[in-house]
């Protein structure tokens, strides 16, 4: 492995670089920034590409985020510049030299404000002075976005000057935008600010399990979902950015991934995110029952659908009953009102052979689908969610009802999907599809087990590869959401000792391999994108899958599942049923 964990749970570094290179995003609430960085022939150099996702441009979409690239070193010394080493802790720090002149670039978002920063520390460490440059102000672009002319600049915490010998200093330069007719300034001490907030994520929901590759990468993937989250027009939302998703949401990456992971944790800042993530959607709830829209979008003024019906109600259904669960609390009138809603439509987009109809999945048919095994699964783990929150409030026979609609639908899957593929007792992941597929896994999480041994088994032996999952047989694509989804159904099926390798396994080549700290979107398809909701994904990994938490009309159940190398999980910082719990899972 190309990296190694000098802090565990907090800090990896890595001193063998030449001739590679990786790029890393980072959040803040009103900027996201994908540093590259490298080395060639001993030399450092980097790349700057900056989201400033409420200055929104023409067309004012999806992707209608202000993106400036910036191209300027803001500082060159004289001298060939030597590496030494990089490390990443919630900050990406880069230690080099030129002669006896120390150099540490650190790379951060800013917490709250427009700004990406780079502060540079400087040490002059031989008997003479070092002559030293950078502009005070150089503005690197300029153009008409939706509400004003907006510039991107980039500021210096104070004007150039030598550096005599035995002198320390740090320079901190920010990338920022601003309209026109305002001013940007600097902030005290962003880096505290920011190293307060990264610790802030890392010890919420704290789960250690001894082994420091998957407690490291799970500290970390804390931090990137917790991160992604921007100061809209309308409050906190979670994003899955990648320099392409911001100031919107999704649900799939939104509803159905990130919130119920957020919940876990207490975090006051992404409580407002879950609150706004299903917020923004009650008004889309019509009386003719048709679809919501997959995604909305331009700080939730404006809506976008991708694919038809992708099974979106099915996975806001999902996302919103285990955050109440989780959260231990009764849904408001409002809320009430979409789960009754939601329920209604699972019954209206029944076809005549039981299962739910919809168009496409969250894959927007880059391959096959059509009425698939993923929107029945998410149809059948959402309703046994609402059978259990109608029970909490008292209303059996409406709980009855519910687990009566599920137990058909379980039928209807094993009848309609359930098959022969590939020589296993698995599923068609739609009518004529004879090839195993990732999402396959997703009844057996939901827990349907009667195929879970084959169908887990066909996965792992046709699909996982280099740590994650091919979407199906005959594709290249890889895609770690998939991925997750299957960890956690190995662990919720009792497969402990599977799910436990191919945990270490990914979070090893996720955190430690060529291309770090953070789950990725997809590949050759997004380049690998640190999108945010895959993180969320992996917490979950740990408390899905792992831990196995599962909720009854009592409260909650924990499940966990140790592998044999393992004698005791620490849980610490749970927030859980109302409460912030502290748990020693001991075999």
């Amino acid at each position: 492995m190309r990296w190694h964990i000098t802090e565990n749970k907090r800090r990896i570094a890595a001193e063998t670089f030449e001739g590679h290179s990786d790029k890393l995003e980072m959040s803040g609430e009103r900027v996201s920034g994908v540093i590259g960085y490298g080395v060639r022939e001993g030399v450092p150099f980097y790349t700057r590409q900056f989201s400033f996702p409420m200055f929104r441009v023409q067309p004012n979409n999806t992707h209608g985020s202000y993106q400036p690239a910036c191209n300027i070193e803001p500082i060159e010394p004289d001298g060939k510049e030597q590496f030494e080493c990089v490390e990443l802790d919630g900050v990406l720090s880069v230690y080099s030299h030129v002669g006896q002149l120390k150099i540490v670039r650190r790379f951060f978002p800013s917490v709250e404000r427009p700004i990406f920063y780079e502060q540079v520390e400087l040490f002059n460490g031989g008997g003479e002075t070092v002559s030293l440059k950078w502009e005070t102000v150089k503005r690197f672009d300029g153009r008409f976005a939706c509400e004003g002319y907006v510039y991107a600049e980039c500021i210096a915490s104070e004007p150039a000057r030598p550096l005599a010998a035995g002198e320390q200093r740090t320079v901190l330069f920010g990338y920022g935008a601003r309209y026109a007719n305002e001013q940007l300034s600097l902030e005290k001490d962003p880096l505290a600010a920011r190293r307060a907030r990264v610790l802030e994520l890392m010890t919420e929901c704290d789960i250690t399990t001894g082994n420091d590759v998957v407690d490291t990468m799970f500290a970390f993937a804390k931090v990137r979902a917790g991160e992604s989250l921007f100061r809209t027009g309308r409050g906190l939302v979670h994003c899955p950015g990648g320099l392409t998703y911001y100031a919107a949401i999704w649900c799939n990456d939104e509803c159905e991934y990130a919130a119920p992971w957020f919940a876990f944790t207490g975090d006051e800042k992404e409580a407002e995110a879950i609150r706004n993530i299903y917020g923004w959607y009650a008004p889309y709830f019509n009386d003719e029952y048709k679809p919501i829209p997959s995604s909305l979008i331009a700080e939730g003024r404006d809506h976008f659908g991708c694919a038809g019906d992708r099974g979106d109600v099915e996975m806001y259904f999902y996302g919103l009953t285990r955050v109440l669960l989780t959260l231990g609390r009764l849904p408001n009138a409002e809320e009430k009102r979409i789960l009754t809603w939601c329920r209604e439509f699972i019954r209206r987009n029944t076809t005549l052979d039981g299962v739910i109809f919809s168009d496409s999945d969250e894959l927007e048919n880059r391959i096959s689908s059509g009425i698939n095994l993923s929107t029945s699964s998410l149809a059948y783990g959402a309703l046994g969610n609402y059978a259990v929150l109608l029970e909490r409030m008292g209303e059996g026979d409406e709980a009855e009802k519910t687990l009566q609609m599920q137990a058909r639908l379980q039928e209807a899957i094993e009848r309609y999907f359930g098959g022969e593929v590939s020589g296993y007792q698995t599923y068609h992941y739609h009518k004529g599809c004879n090839v195993i597929r990732a999402w396959n896994c997703l009844p057996v999480y939901m827990g349907i087990t009667a195929r879970a041994k084959e169908t887990l088994q066909s996965i792992d032996e046709n699909l996982w590869t280099g740590g994650s999952c091919r979407t199906t047989e005959g594709e290249k694509t890889v895609w770690d959401r998939s991925a997750l989804y299957f960890l956690m159904a190995l662990f919720r099926a009792g497969e402990t000792e599977k799910g436990w390798e191919r945990l270490k396994e990914y979070a090893a080549t996720r955190l430690l391999g060529e291309h770090v700290p953070y789950a990725v979107e997809a590949y050759p398809e997004g380049g690998m994108r640190h999108l945010s909701g895959e993180s969320a994904l992996f917490c979950r990994v740990m408390t899905d899958g792992l831990l196995d938490l599962r909720f009854s009309k009592d409260g909650y159940a924990l499940n966990a599942h140790l592998p044999e190398e393992i004698d005791l999980i620490d849980i610490k910082n749970l927030n859980i049923n109302g409460k912030t719990e502290e748990l020693h899972v001991k075999r």
